[in-house]
C-alpha cells in the first residue's frame, strides 16, 4: 500500500482485530526521506483500536521516524505519550539525508501482561498491560488493528500481517 498523507491519519479494516497474545507487524519504506516535509514524521503500527472513527476512539502505536527516533503513543480520551517524542535507539534506522531512502520494520506485540515495541527485530519499548489499560487511556489491548501516519508523510507499507504465538 502506497501511503501518502495530508493530515495525520490511522487506517484500519473494522475484520481486523486482535485478541490475547498476538503480534501485528508491517515493514515501512519511505523511498525519500522528508520527501513532503521539512522535519522527520513517523509511521507505523497501532493495536487495541476501539471506538475507531468516532470521537470516543482509542489506540496505542509504535512508530518510527527516519533519522533513527522512534514514538510510542496512545489516544483515549486525550493523547497520551509513553517514552516521549523524539527517543533512540540503535534500530531504528537512520535514512543518510534527505531524499534518501529508508526502510523500518515496526511490530506491536501483547504477551501476558506486556506490550512490546520491537523496531528492525529488536524490542525498543515494553510496558505493563497495567499502565495502558486504564481509565483515561486504552479500554483493552484487545481490538482493531492498523497502520498510523503523521501528516505530510510518504511510504510503502508492506507484510501488513498478525499473528498469535
Amino acid at each position: 500500500m502506497h501511503v501518502t498523507t495530508g493530515p495525520a491519519v490511522a487506517y484500519w479494516n473494522p475484520d481486523n482485530t486482535a485478541r490475547g497474545n498476538y503480534t501485528v507487524k508491517a515493514t515501512f519504506k519511505e523511498s525519500k526521506y522528508m520527501n513532503r516535509n521539512t522535519h522527520p514524521h513517523p509511521y507505523g503500527i497501532f493495536i487495541a483500536g476501539t471506538d475507531m472513527g468516532s470521537d470516543r476512539q482509542s489506540y496505542l502505536y509504535c512508530a518510527a521516524y527516519g533519522n533513527g527516533t522512534f514514538i510510542v503513543r496512545g489516544f483515549g480520551p486525550v493523547p497520551f505519550q509513553m517514552n516521549g517524542r523524539g527517543s533512540t535507539s540503535s534500530a531504528v534506522k537512520r535514512a543518510t539525508g534527505p531524499g534518501e531512502p529508508v526502510t523500518q520494520k515496526i511490530a506491536l506485540s501483547v504477551k501476558d501482561n506486556k506490550v512490546e515495541c520491537t523496531i528492525n527485530g529488536t524490542v525498543v519499548a515494553t510496558y505493563d498491560k497495567a499502565l495502558l489499560v486504564v481509565q483515561g487511556k486504552l479500554k483493552s489491548t484487545d481490538g482493531i488493528y492498523g497502520i498510523r501516519f503523521a501528516h505530510n508523510t510518504e511510504a510503502l507499507v508492506t507484510g501488513l500481517t498478525m499473528t498469535n504465538p
